[in-house]
């Protein structure tokens, strides 16, 4: 079954850039991706994340009328890898990943200031195109993101990506 992509939800009145080439195989990673109609941005979520969680439902609202970005819960246990560029969940478990549609992934700081861009908040992220802020505000979320589970409330991301390992294995 595909990736849950939550954006059948009803709108109320949500760096690192590696560059596809265009190999065969590259082709197929994006045609298997099913973009959901008007998308310009997929971001790649953990739904289990409750801080996630709450920026994701932000963006999802001031989105509602745009559609313009496509959210997939890698939490999911239909997390697909195949409909994401192969990134695997210990991988998107690490940062936050995004991709568009030609199949370029981002991650970290340039994610959120895409995101924000899309639905009209640029402004948020926008101090972050000067390099020395960008490398400093990237220190500081790669510094969060290695302990937000725990920080949130879970347990440490190694103790979760051991116990998702195990549930996939049966």
């Amino acid at each position: 079954s595909p990736s849950r992509v939550n954006s059948s939800r009803a709108c109320r009145p949500v760096c690192s850039t590696t560059s596809t080439s265009s190999t065969a195989a590259e082709t197929d990673l994006v045609a298997a991706m099913r973009w959901k109609d008007g998308a310009v941005i997929r971001m790649l979520h953990d739904g289990d994340c409750p801080l996630c969680e709450r920026e994701v439902n932000m963006l999802k609202q001031r989105d509602c009328e745009n559609g313009r970005i496509d959210f997939v819960d890698i939490a999911s246990p239909s997390y697909d890898p195949s409909q994401n560029m192969n990134l695997e969940y210990e991988q998107v478990m690490s940062t936050i990943h995004a991709i568009q549609p030609d199949g370029t992934v981002i991650t970290g700081i340039p994610v959120f200031r895409s995101l924000y861009e899309q639905v009209g908040l640029g402004w948020v992220y926008s101090l972050t195109k000067n390099k020395y802020v960008g490398a400093a505000a990237d220190r500081v979320y790669d510094f969060w993101a290695a302990r937000r589970t725990q920080v949130t409330g879970r347990e440490s991301l190694e103790v979760l990506l051991a116990r998702r390992k195990l549930d996939e294995a049966g």
